[in-house]
């Protein structure tokens, strides 16, 4: 059942539709948003995901009713399409005044008036309206079943998460002792926002239990953690959190059999259930989901949906495919991180190493258009194990791993979340990945227009942009 509705807009496309809204005539303005619809646990984001502008005097036309009204010319492909693609329709005007937005009478009497009919063309998708003034945005949203709702707040997504209401709300706080000198920079309000949020982490490993660690001690309030590994002995050295006996290795075994050998193996501490130990001992207030099992099952991936960003801290492709569709589809936004170290020929030289973080938006740094997941590789990790070491496929080798460089990534991609999400950036900050070459010490800043025919993040083709519930997730199971 649902219980609220927001709206969801990447940065790119407010920047449309403001342009459209507020050309500086002072006169109203109208659109449409197609959006696509994710719900989860009674909360129904409309993600938006195309601007059709209504042309003046073509399109919008002086009203019957009120002051301006769109053309049933112009309005019924639209519907047309949203029956077909499964998409939500939200007709958007401009009102003057800053801060503050509410629709007129004549507004919610045109409302009552055409979006039953609109609701019965659109075959169970819903429709609705929003109206902006300058720094507010208003809605009332109906559904399939003639139940309405008020948007409970549009965010916008960019180098910032923008928030926006009808009207100025009263801020949240949270004063905890311990974060006594974050408040200095941020305040209880940031600090309540950061208390409100549910991060996703994929991989709790070496970069994923750093993850951990900082995001708990921040004040983050809600993880959700994935991992199928257990804890090893070679993973102590950049495990967070991790000890001997959670390797279940106390004395050193290497003389004893095989047997005691492989028994400890099986029964090691899970990797989830160390960042559960590391986040709670960190912050007590912090609510921990761990998931033992395939980031690629779509039971597990699903239970991300509800999340306001993810941390890929796991380098498989299946990983980086799923993530980057999660960002594309869902309008949740991510950072991938890793590290790169490549040993040359000689004992101890290095012939390359690097920390990446790479920021994944809507329709921007998009993983698949970007060349970062490769069909080669994802058809290697599709194979059984046994099928991979017949082809001599060796998936399997161990990559080197050093906790400092791990943490160069973590340190990183948690500063830009907590500065993002608070809304902290400066206007000029772009949402750009970032390669840090540790040999030469140099700070690379990357590149990736966005491919036009992307399947992944394109929206002016089939896409799985802002899709929502309408799309499967490319999952294994």
């Amino acid at each position: 059942m649902i219980k609220k509705c927001s709206l969801v807009l990447p940065k790119q496309l407010q920047e449309v539709i403001l342009a459209h809204l507020f050309p500086g005539d002072g006169d109203e303005h109208a659109l449409v948003i197609l959006a696509g619809v994710a719900d989860y646990e009674g909360h129904r984001r409309l993600l938006g995901r195309e601007v059709i502008v209504a042309h003046d005097h073509v399109d919008s036309v002086p009203g019957r009713y009120g002051y301006k009204m769109m053309k049933a010319e112009f309005i019924q492909p639209l519907i047309r399409r949203c029956r077909k693609e499964r998409l939500a329709y939200i007709s958007v005007h401009n009102h003057g005044g800053s801060g503050s937005v509410a629709f007129s009478l004549d507004d919610f009497n045109s409302h009552e008036r055409g979006y039953p009919a609109l609701l019965d063309l659109t075959d169970g998708m819903p429709v609705g309206a929003a109206v902006y003034a300058q720094g507010a945005i208003a809605g009332d949203i109906w559904m399939p079943d003639g139940t309405r709702f008020p948007l409970i707040e549009t965010r916008i997504l960019g180098g910032n998460v923008e928030r926006i209401y009808d009207s100025p709300r009263a801020a949240e706080a949270a004063n905890a002792p311990f974060h006594g000198r974050q408040l200095l920079m941020f305040g209880p309000t940031g600090q309540a926002r950061l208390a409100n949020a549910r991060v996703g982490v994929v991989g709790a490993g070496g970069v994923g239990s750093l993850l951990v660690e900082y995001l708990s001690r921040l004040g983050v309030g809600n993880l959700v953690v994935i991992d199928d590994d257990r804890i090893s002995l070679s993973n102590l050295s950049r495990v967070v959190g991790a000890s001997r006996w959670d390797a279940r290795y106390p004395f050193s075994l290497d003389r004893m059999p095989k047997i005691i050998r492989d028994f400890a193996k099986r029964h090691s501490t899970k990797k989830v259930d160390i960042s559960k130990r590391v986040a709670k001992q960190a912050n007590a207030n912090c609510s921990v989901e761990c998931i033992d099992g395939d980031f690629a099952d779509v039971r597990n991936a699903q239970r991300f949906l509800g999340c306001d960003f993810i941390f890929l801290a796991a380098d498989s492709m299946r990983a980086r495919l799923l993530f980057n569709a999660l960002v594309q589809q869902y309008y949740i936004p991510g950072i991938q991180i890793g590290t790169k170290i490549k040993a040359g020929k000689e004992t101890s030289s290095l012939e390359d190493a690097f920390s990446v973080e790479r920021w994944v938006v809507p329709s921007c740094n998009c993983l698949w258009c970007s060349g970062m997941i490769s069909p080669h590789l994802l058809a290697v990790e599709a194979k059984t194990a046994e099928e991979r070491r017949d082809q001599d496929y060796e998936t399997q080798a161990p990559n080197p791993s050093v906790i400092t460089m791990n943490a160069v990534g973590a340190s990183l991609a948690v500063n830009d979340f907590m500065m993002s999400y608070l809304g902290l950036h400066d206007e000029t900050a772009a949402v750009s990945p970032r390669r840090i070459k540790h040999l030469s010490r140099r700070v690379i800043v990357e590149s990736y227009p966005p491919d036009p025919e992307c399947s992944e993040c394109s929206g002016s083709v089939p896409s799985r942009l802002g899709m929502g519930d309408t799309m499967s997730l490319p999952t294994l199971l």
